[in-house]
């Protein structure tokens, strides 16, 4: 008869697994996999092939893992580990980056296209990669899905989006002045939204994809 505590060690050890509880979840794994082998053998299956089909009700153990220590530390303490705080970090490391280049009094490369004035201020888009890229790793370390290490890479960007869908349109009086007559939404949507989110986006596409560990196969 296997020892199912030792084999449920065993495939989770490539997992890393760091948790309180580690051990109850181990037994709790090991009589799961232990009534499915008695089962296969009530069957007429042999010991072989039981433990083979014993070791199918577990198609990957660490998305298993996964799944556990987040039902366990419950979906708001995922979402923030996941989303909120590197959001966060991102945001106030191009804040800061935007708040030190102007008071450095770094002056913005304007590009006429056409009637549409672009502004770059290069120092500043220069950082963004990196605060990008801190994001959405910060995400990728929390097992966050594709898209929450999207949004939190792009958040400095999807905050001034919603910012100015919310202003521009109503226009914001400034000393007697419309923000919208000066900028204009379209030319801020791109000025401040689309050429930010391009330079982070740098930064964050090399951490979309999954790790590049293998995963084990629990059939072995």
């Amino acid at each position: 008869m296997p020892d199912w505590d030792a084999v449920v060690r065993e495939k989770l050890a490539p997992c890393q697994v760091k948790m309180n509880d580690f051990d109850s979840v181990v037994m709790e794994l090991a009589g799961h996999l232990d009534e499915a082998y008695q089962s296969a053998l009530l069957r007429g299956i042999d010991e072989n092939e039981a433990r083979k089909l014993a070791l199918q009700q577990v198609r990957d153990w660490r998305v298993l893992m996964t799944n556990i220590k987040r039902a366990k530390e419950g979906p708001v303490n995922h979402r923030t580990k996941t989303l909120w705080l590197p959001a966060l970090i991102t945001l106030l490391g191009a804040s800061v980056s935007l708040a030190a280049t102007q008071m450095l009094r770094m002056q913005p490369r304007v590009f006429w296209v056409g009637g549409w004035g672009l502004t770059f201020y290069w120092q500043w888009l220069a950082t963004l990669p990196l605060f990008g890229a801190a994001g959405t790793y910060i995400s990728r370390r929390g097992k966050g899905s594709v898209s929450a290490r999207f949004a939190a890479g792009l958040s400095p960007a999807l905050i001034m989006l919603v910012v100015m869908s919310m202003i521009l349109p109503f226009g914001l009086a400034i000393d007697g002045f419309y923000f919208w007559r000066l900028v204009g939404f379209g030319l801020g949507l791109i000025n401040w939204v689309a050429i930010p989110a391009v330079a982070l986006l740098l930064g964050v596409l090399p951490f979309l994809s999954r790790p590049s560990a293998a995963l084990p196969n629990a059939a072995e």
